[in-house]
């Protein structure tokens, strides 16, 4: 329902409301004399993006310590925010309750400038809580769309980059220079979290950090899952070599863990996490870490995990999600993840391995 509202609204503001909000002159930042008292930054999607942005915008709130820094999040990824100190947080929903009172929050926090960070195309969304808050500014990036009247529009450069690298330009963009050389990249975990972890390594007798191999078997595309039979068969290769495989997945996909740790002895599965910040905190345990391409590829990354990834690159937003200032392996394949081959895999682990000496597998 709030889909076509927000379409027909899209629709509307096009023919009839944005010729009032065009400015005189756009600019490429925010002049340097502005003393900006709040942010608001727009961040409401998924899991992975939310952990790419989260030290650009942990940066934001130290390059203006005396401002309020906001960020509209979605229910994905706000639990990745249960930990953070200094961050006023709004939710989006597409429930049309939950998405009015989330427009009342942020023209309660009445930002000086929002901050629309979906970079490629002008976002309706952002330009609506910019409206709706009374912000002075509105920034976005320069893109390929470029339809709404955003006040300001940082210049990106062409061709395929980052996202890392993009949105440090964005942000750049308030009027202050980020120096992305020391990033605080690791989700903030609790005692609960980490204790959590803690009394499954002592069940399982793994009582040390990087004894495991993490493999992700969960996807919400679904021409990024692997096959069990071939997570199964990677398991029992591991296995053979030595090293301990451990499952990881959706609580909804636990099943299909269990059954494939079944098929080969020696397989651990890992414990129904109650939040994304407890399967935070196993991963940051994992010697290595195989995955489809989620969200978790991040937070692996996050942690300095190295990582193989298994993409599909005909979608257009690669390479931006690669996996980001950590040893990586990335697999792919044209059509879909499944058809990449177990050897291929293998292979991928190895020459990791060999780059960083996280486990002895060959």
């Amino acid at each position: 329902m709030l889909k076509r509202v927000e379409a027909a609204g899209r629709i509307a503001l096009t023919k009839h409301v944005l010729v009032r909000f065009q400015p005189d002159r756009v600019l490429e930042r925010i002049p340097v004399n502005v003393k900006l008292k709040r942010i608001l930054l727009m961040r409401w999607d998924a899991i992975g993006d939310m952990m790419v942005c989260l030290p650009f915008f942990r940066k934001v709130r130290e390059l203006f310590p005396e401002a309020e820094t906001g960020i509209v999040v979605s229910r994905r990824n706000l639990p990745l925010l249960k930990h953070e100190k200094g961050f006023h947080t709004i939710l989006y929903d597409s429930e049309p309750i939950t998405y009015i009172r989330s427009l009342a929050l942020a023209r309660r926090f009445n930002p000086d400038v929002i901050v629309d960070t979906r970079m490629h195309y002008d976002s309706t969304t952002s330009f609506i809580y910019g409206l709706v808050s009374g912000a002075a500014w509105r920034l976005s990036a320069s893109n390929r769309d470029n339809k709404l009247p955003f006040s300001v529009r940082v210049p990106i450069p062409e061709g395929r980059h980052y996202i890392a690298k993009l949105m440090s330009i964005l942000l750049e963009g308030l009027g202050k220079k980020i120096d992305d050389s020391e990033l605080e990249r690791e989700p903030v975990l609790s005692v609960e979290e980490t204790e959590f972890v803690c009394a499954f390594w002592r069940e399982t007798g793994l009582r040390f950090r990087g004894n495991c191999v993490g493999i992700n078997i969960s996807a919400r595309d679904s021409r990024h899952r692997w096959t069990d039979e071939k997570t199964a068969a990677l398991c029992g290769s591991l296995i053979s070599r030595g090293k301990t495989p451990l499952l990881m997945s959706i609580p909804p996909e636990r099943r299909r863990a269990l059954a494939i740790a079944e098929s080969r002895s020696g397989t651990l599965v890992a414990p129904e996490c109650p939040t994304i910040l407890h399967a935070a905190a196993l991963i940051r345990d994992l010697a290595l870490f195989v995955t489809p391409d989620t969200g978790l590829v991040h937070i692996a990354a996050s942690f300095g995990i190295p990582v193989v990834g298994m993409y599909c690159p005909n979608e257009s937003h690669l390479p931006l999600w690669y996996p980001w200032r950590v040893e990586n392996e990335v697999l792919m394949d044209p059509e879909k993840v499944e058809n990449i081959t177990v050897k291929d895999v293998e292979k991928a682990v190895e020459r990791l391995v060999r780059r960083t000496a996280a486990i002895d597998v060959i």
